[in-house]
């Protein structure tokens, strides 16, 4: 029986398909090993780069069938005159089927693969990228990350409360700070209960426990418009807490309107970009795994999120065994407490050391290449994230040693060095260690949470559409 969408659907992708055998995916994969046979996909260069390729598939492009298969052309000689058996693939069936049929008509022998790649991947047969490397699937994804990376554990509304993963206690506790209000979330933000991503994922829900609080009332949106500028306020340099909370807020703000529930539009739009976001982690790290060579030594900073543990896991999953050294990461430890727990946890080699020892470690060979994530980049090519990023920058670049940064994209908003805001945390944060001081109360300190690392600096920015020059970000990329 197949499975498709609706049942208008299924008579349009079956309509005149006498004489063209529907498959099964169980049926198709008996079938690759016949040197007669040949699969076909019809899909576009952007549909097998987010779904994933069937192996030795070859790709043509549904509207040139009729050039390429026509014994005239250059393709026939080089790929379809060798082959007698023609099985073709699109999303579901539809293209698939039209394909065949004219396949058919020039004579060949056509066959279709039952609900097309869905059909495939449905049935638990594995699947490559384009250019043959691994493909995951979102339940992969989520096996192949640690505790704190998972959606469940970054933060989550529930029953009134904002449920906040608690990585300022791991990894010695696994736990969640409940708050009840959007100042409980803005200050659990601003005191590092949560970083990286979880500040803005944070953020869009503290916006739907606000919602639930005055969807009531008359002061709705001017509501939803004074929380959101206090959770803004708790990150001036993060990009995506305006631009999520902007997102959700249009939602709601929709919804209410037309008499729905805003609070339900909030959390189904905040699922949306949690599923489009583990997607694009997928993507991002299966470039970076591929910049990775066997036995590599891997220099991160700080706590560089899913892209780089998901491509350090992939990279383990090729046999290519990396090992990954993990600054401390001062004040706040993150890559003493969420880095190398994340990534031992995985199985991965990791090598805890102390924010001074990466240039030491650079001059003894043990580096190969330098990975972290991005807080922001501009567009002309500025990467900005943790304080200590640049000096390891300038280190690797003596040394001969490309330096990558993962990045969901480049703010349109910020040009160029000029336009970044470097947020300054409290000195006194510095003057302590755990809790234990580490100097006089009267020393004055300084502390920029951030820093600016010079395009010329980047070997690449990686991102869901590729290794890209950070020269080349004008149009922004995501």
């Amino acid at each position: 029986m197949v499975t498709l969408m609706t049942d208008k659907f299924d008579k349009m992708v079956y309509a005149g398909t006498d004489g063209i055998d529907i498959l099964p995916a169980r049926h198709i994969e008996k079938t690759m090993s016949d040197p007669d046979t040949l699969l076909v996909d019809v899909r576009d260069p952007r549909e097998r780069e987010r779904d994933g390729c069937i192996a030795g598939a070859y790709a043509m492009p549904r509207g040139m069938t009729e050039f390429w298969m026509h014994r005239d052309s250059p393709y026939f000689k080089s790929v379809f005159a060798k082959k007698s058996k023609f099985v073709f693939i699109c999303a579901k069936g539809l293209r698939a089927v039209r394909a065949a049929q004219t396949a058919r008509e020039l004579g060949y022998e056509s066959f279709v693969l039952q609900d097309g790649i869905s059909g495939w991947r449905d049935a638990g047969l594995d699947m490559v990228m384009p250019d043959g490397s691994a493909f995951y699937t979102p339940a992969q994804i989520h096996t192949l990350l640690p505790h704190i990376l998972r959606r469940e554990n970054i933060a989550r509304y529930e029953n009134g409360k904002v449920l906040i993963g608690n990585r300022a206690q791991y990894p010695f506790e696994k736990s969640f700070v409940s708050c009840a209000s959007v100042e409980d979330v803005a200050v659990a933000i601003e005191t590092m209960v949560t970083q990286g991503v979880g500040p803005w994922v944070a953020a869009v829900h503290a916006l739907a426990l606000r919602s639930d609080q005055i969807k009531d009332g008359k002061d709705f949106e001017q509501g939803l418009k004074d929380a959101a500028a206090r959770l803004i306020k708790t990150r001036p340099t993060n990009t995506l807490i305006r631009q999520r909370l902007g997102d959700v807020m249009n939602a709601a703000l929709r919804t209410q309107k037309n008499g729905d529930d805003p609070t339900a539009a909030i959390l189904i739009r905040i699922s949306q970009i949690l599923d489009q976001m583990y997607k694009f982690y997928a993507r991002r790290a299966q470039y970076g795994a591929k910049l990775i060579q066997k036995n590599d030594g891997v220099l991160t900073m700080c706590f560089a999120e899913s892209s780089f543990v998901l491509a350090m896991a992939m990279a383990k999953d090729q046999g290519k065994s990396p090992c990954v050294y993990v600054p401390e990461t001062r004040p706040y430890l993150q890559g003493a407490r969420l880095t190398a727990p994340s990534l031992h946890e995985i199985g991965i080699d990791v090598k805890l050391i102390t924010d001074n020892m990466p240039a030491a470690l650079m001059a003894e060979g043990k580096i190969n290449i330098y990975m972290t994530a991005a807080d922001l980049i501009t567009l002309d090519g500025h990467v900005v994230n943790k304080v200590g990023t640049f000096q390891n920058a300038i280190c690797a670049r003596h040394h001969a040693i490309p330096y990558y940064a993962f990045a969901w994209g480049c703010d349109k908003n910020k040009p160029d060095r000029a336009s970044i805001e470097i947020e300054y945390r409290n000195p006194d944060e510095i003057k302590d260690c755990r809790g234990t001081p580490t100097t006089r109360d009267d020393i004055d300190a300084v502390y920029p949470a951030f820093d600016i690392t010079p395009p010329e600096f980047v070997a690449g920015i990686i991102t869901r559409h590729g290794v890209k020059s950070p020269y080349d970000l004008r149009n922004g990329f995501e």
